[in-house]
């Protein structure tokens, strides 16, 4: 049986776009993808009023080429904003659980769109394509929610019965 996702895509649009090729020193030895350590991941999500739809925006903006050491420059520049509107499946889930679920949803479908574009934006560009990488995501919506405890069932004290003495019969 398969799950249906917490969200459902509604809208979803790219307000900024930005790439900029860089020329690095020797670009064979640049790598093929973003350093993630070199992002600027940002991420909003918010209900509307009704509860029943949710907006939710990913900025990823690679750090300025200036502040780099000369070893570590890439191959591009990003600044990629974007934002959707998703109809929320299911709205009666109010539990943490459910909630850090819908924003990894989010997440993950915004993430996936930037991904895409940062790959058709370098793909005409001298160097070729160049990827974001996978992104964890605790690092973009924070860590799951933590588990309740379970209650302990009431332990009934059991008295201790002395055991029966077993008679044992001689063999006639």
């Amino acid at each position: 049986m398969m799950r249906n996702s917490p969200l459902r895509l509604k809208e979803l649009f790219f307000p900024q776009v930005s790439v900029k090729a860089l020329t690095p020193a020797t670009p064979e030895k640049a790598p093929r993808e973003l350093d993630l350590d070199n992002l600027d991941i940002s991420f909003g999500f918010d209900f509307d009023a009704s509860g029943k739809a949710v907006n939710a925006g990913v900025g990823i903006i690679t750090q300025s080429s200036s502040t780099q050491a000369p070893e570590q420059i890439s191959l591009y520049e990003v600044h990629v904003e974007v934002f959707a509107t998703f109809d929320v499946v299911s709205p009666e889930h109010k539990d943490p659980l459910a909630a850090y679920l819908r924003k990894v949803a989010a997440a993950s479908a915004l993430i996936g769109a930037a991904r895409e574009q940062i790959a058709l934006m370098t793909s005409r560009g001298p160097w070729g394509v160049v990827m974001l990488p996978m992104i964890s995501m605790d690092r973009v919506v924070g860590p799951p929610p933590k588990k309740a405890e379970p209650q302990q069932p009431e332990t009934k004290k059991i008295s201790k019965r002395k055991k029966a003495t077993e008679v044992i019969s001689a063999p006639r």
